[in-house]
């Protein structure tokens, strides 16, 4: 899924996004074009033109889980704080996130593990039977 539809021109420094399928924005350069929302990305520029990309996606799946994190959370009358939890959360329980102070297992081994630590260092561990 499609989060972010949006590019920034390097002549006119605009950042542009495209929000919605066939919802075509021009900078306001007219150098650069955005287009497709969160159906497609598509990009219409001038051959001498030059722009950054800052799209990004998510799998399905794992939108659909935040997704129904929000649903939950208002139908339980969660205020703003509580629904930005219950996606936060989401996005924990799928590795997506990592809370302060938490390691992260990079890759598992038959007989050691690879793990990112708290302060950013890679760090192998063997695994005691």
């Amino acid at each position: 899924m499609i989060v972010q539809n949006a590019i920034i021109c390097n002549k006119c420094g605009e950042l542009i996004i495209s929000k919605h399928r066939h919802d075509y924005v021009e900078c306001k350069c007219g150098d650069c074009v955005v287009d497709g929302g969160q159906e497609y990305l598509r990009r219409v520029y001038k051959p001498d033109a030059s722009y950054g990309d800052l799209s990004w996606s998510i799998e399905d799946e794992i939108y659909k889980e935040c997704a129904a994190a929000v649903e939950h959370a208002i139908d339980t009358n969660r205020n703003k704080f509580g629904i930005a939890n219950a996606v936060l959360r989401a996005l924990r329980m799928r590795d997506r996130v990592i809370a302060e102070g938490e390691h992260r297992v990079m890759a598992a081994y038959q007989d050691e593990l690879m793990v990112v630590e708290p302060d950013g260092t890679v760090n192998r561990y063997k695994k005691v039977m």
